[in-house]
């Protein structure tokens, strides 16, 4: 088995006092009172910190590759308030692991400091896994450090550029997967390298499962005009040198 995959998650924290309330007035039972307060209370925030938490996590992933193991294909880092079980728990090869988090103090940091935030949580529950499965804590250690050269700044480049009709330009999507969205961007060279054009063309939520599909075909339409189609083939963003 083989471990490539990175995730933080904000598990659910049961609000007595709502659950109550919803009890009161839904007349419902427990169960049902716990997952109207999630549906209601607790749903968006923990989409919204998996939303802004990606970017280094898919940084990592990236960077990382992959590396045998025996029964781990993933780690999920549980943010938690207060950690009450220290266990890590394997599901069918998804290795989770507490580390203790706020998620008000981090809503309020700026996006580099959320980015710098994230990366150390990761490297928290990475670190209590190594020591558990006597693996090699300097390979996962090695990513963050890349990460942090990088400046935090997950960029980079969608399949290999290609040339246009006269062979004078070169195009290329460039990525830029940050906290808040994923922008991706059509850039034209000249032959020595000479970028002549940067346009973005799609700003899409900061989640492979949302901007993957309009990855589809880098396209030159003419010698001055290069168009990015989406998987579907029904889409198509042009652009176009002055």
């Amino acid at each position: 088995m083989y471990l490539k995959d990175f995730d933080l998650d904000l598990p659910y924290v049961i609000d007595e006092e709502n659950v109550q309330s919803i009890l009161r007035e839904q007349n419902c039972n427990y169960n049902e009172a716990t997952k109207l307060d999630y549906e209601s209370n607790w749903k968006r925030k923990r989409r919204s910190f998996r939303l802004q938490s990606r970017c280094i996590t898919a940084m990592y992933e990236r960077l990382f590759g992959k590396y045998k193991t025996k029964d781990c294909w993933k780690i999920l880092i549980e943010c938690v308030e207060e950690i009450t079980d220290e266990r890590i728990i394997n599901d069918s090869g998804v290795c989770s692991v507490p580390v203790q988090f706020s998620i008000d103090d981090f809503v309020a940091k700026s996006e580099l400091e959320k980015k710098k935030t994230v990366l150390q949580l990761l490297m928290e529950g990475i670190e209590k896994l190594t020591i558990s499965n006597q693996w090699d804590y300097n390979l996962f250690k090695e990513i963050a450090l890349q990460i942090q050269e990088l400046g935090y700044i997950n960029e980079w480049t969608w399949k290999k550029s290609i040339k246009s009709p006269n062979k004078k330009y070169s195009a290329k999507i460039i990525c830029n997967h940050g906290v808040e969205s994923m922008d991706i961007f059509i850039s034209i060279s000249e032959r020595d390298g000479k970028q002549v054009l940067l346009e973005k063309v799609i700003s899409e939520l900061p989640d492979e499962f949302a901007f993957v599909r309009h990855l589809g075909e880098l396209k030159w339409d003419s010698d001055s005009e290069v168009a990015l189609i989406n998987k579907k083939g029904n889409e198509k963003l042009l652009v176009t040198l002055k």
